[in-house]
């Protein structure tokens, strides 16, 4: 529960958080972006989990040759870890142009900006 209180709080005061996505596959290292969301997300199958929008603004990325930063990223929490949250860093400013706080897939909100 360490791992959702830390997202939760950075969260609610809109700060950056730097953590690891230690997801088979991907690659592995440092990333450093700005929570805007976290849910649960209902898959087809029925299938639940957990999930967090980060707007992904450094470190490493699977897919930031193909959309450059800063871009949104859905994360499965479950796979995050070593999350810090950059107190030193100003309120970061809401992706306006990307972000829709009424998408449906937030009908299972645990916190969102």
């Amino acid at each position: 529960m360490e791992t959702l209180n830390k997202l939760i709080q950075a969260v609610e005061n809109r700060k950056p958080i730097m953590f690891t996505y230690n997801k088979p596959g991907k690659i592995q290292g440092i990333r450093v972006g700005n929570v805007h969301a976290i849910f649960i997300f209902v898959a087809k199958s029925g299938l639940k989990s957990t999930k967090i929008h980060i707007v992904q603004t450094g470190g490493v990325s699977d897919s930031a040759w193909e959309n450059p930063f800063p871009d949104f990223r859905m994360f499965d929490i479950k796979d995050v870890g070593n999350i810090e949250i950059i107190e030193s860093e100003p309120k970061f400013e809401i992706l306006t142009d990307k972000y829709n706080p009424e998408w449906t897939g937030y009908s299972n909100t645990i916190a969102k900006v």
